[in-house]
């Protein structure tokens, strides 16, 4: 038997109504080329959680090459150490990148 249309509605869940702890707990679990290529933009809401600096005070880049290409991976992580806004305290960069980078990352490092 289906369920009725009112009892469907009523299961119904919006997730703007979670509190942006909870949404950002979530959101950073999809990963970092995710949250920069997708979640961002689907609501005002999550860009603004995107946005935040403490989102990215822990970056994980595990597999992003394989992901995207080698220019595409630099800019990324680029962008995401910017956005940490110099509260970045642990960087994962498994796959070998350029001395630029690490340069650029220390630069922006806390200490």
């Amino acid at each position: 038997m289906m369920p009725s249309t009112s009892n469907l509605k009523q299961e119904e869940r919006n997730w703007l109504d979670l509190p942006s702890d909870v949404t950002a707990n979530i959101l950073k679990r999809i990963g970092m080329v995710d949250i920069l290529q997708n979640a961002q933009k689907v609501c005002t809401a999550w860009r603004k959680i995107c946005k935040d600096p403490t989102m990215w005070r822990v970056i994980n880049m595990n597999h992003l090459r394989r992901a995207i290409p080698e220019v595409s991976a630099d800019k990324m992580c680029k962008h995401a150490v910017d956005r940490s806004q110099g509260q970045l305290v642990d960087i994962t960069i498994v796959s070998t990148c350029d001395a630029e980078l690490h340069l650029y990352v220390a630069d922006r490092y806390v200490s």
